[in-house]
């Protein structure tokens, strides 16, 4: 749940990304989330390190989750992947981005459940927020900041101001919500915002043949899927 306070140090307006949340963009594999990472979990995709299980030589499993402690409120929401083994890089990304955006939506789905707690689920800028964190993380050499152009903290209190807090904002997609903002014209030259395209460039995989979600229906299973989290370290 972002405040106003939390500018500029935690959150930020950008021209062309939007409402960004700092703490979600920056990917941190901290010992007690790390599952929680992008950075964490595309190291699982790309160098095949998930779970081996017994009868499915050719894949391995792997687990994401992304969480929240407020409040004394701890909610998480978990899934488990089959990942194919030796997929190409662009089809690693895919299958990463398309578990990465199905478990944002399911956490934010919890968040949102909770409104009489906090407003966070689908904040407006969660969901951008985090799939920036998501290309850094991946792609390594991405300079969100050059892209997004952020403005100074007078300038985003002023767009806070004048719409209110993010989380009374709802937005469900992975693209920003752009306002005006008078900085983005005097100091970065932008009259026509655009969501910068390096965040769209990679696909979400279909599941399938590549990677396919691990359910009670899976066959196979060493545990049943409520226990699968106590085999992740």
């Amino acid at each position: 749940m972002s405040s106003r306070s939390d500018i500029p140090n935690r959150l930020i307006y950008t021209c062309n990304c939007g409402w960004i949340d700092i703490g979600h963009l920056v990917s941190v594999e901290k010992p007690a989330n790390r599952h929680a990472s992008a950075s964490y979990l595309w190291k699982d995709v790309s160098l095949e390190r998930g779970l081996q299980v017994p009868g499915r030589p050719d894949h391995h499993l792997v687990m994401y989750r992304q969480g929240m402690r407020k409040f004394g409120l701890s909610r998480d929401f978990t899934k488990f992947y089959f990942i194919r083994k030796g997929l190409p890089l662009a089809t690693q990304r895919s299958v990463a981005l398309a578990i990465f955006k199905e478990v944002s939506m399911g956490f934010e789905d919890v968040q949102a459940s909770l409104s009489a707690f906090t407003d966070s689920g689908f904040s407006e800028e969660d969901l951008v927020s985090n799939l920036l964190g998501f290309y850094v993380a991946v792609l390594g050499n991405v300079d969100w900041r050059n892209h997004c152009k952020p403005v100074s903290a007078e300038a985003s209190r002023v767009v806070w101001d004048t719409l209110g807090p993010v989380g009374s904002r709802k937005n469900r997609q992975f693209v920003p919500k752009l306002h005006a903002c008078e900085e983005c014209k005097t100091k970065h030259h932008i009259t026509q915002p655009q969501f910068p395209p390096i965040f769209s460039s990679i696909r979400p995989a279909q599941q399938g043949a590549d990677f396919f979600e691990a359910t009670e229906a899976t066959p196979g299973l060493p545990v049943p899927v409520h226990m699968l989290s106590t085999l992740f370290v």
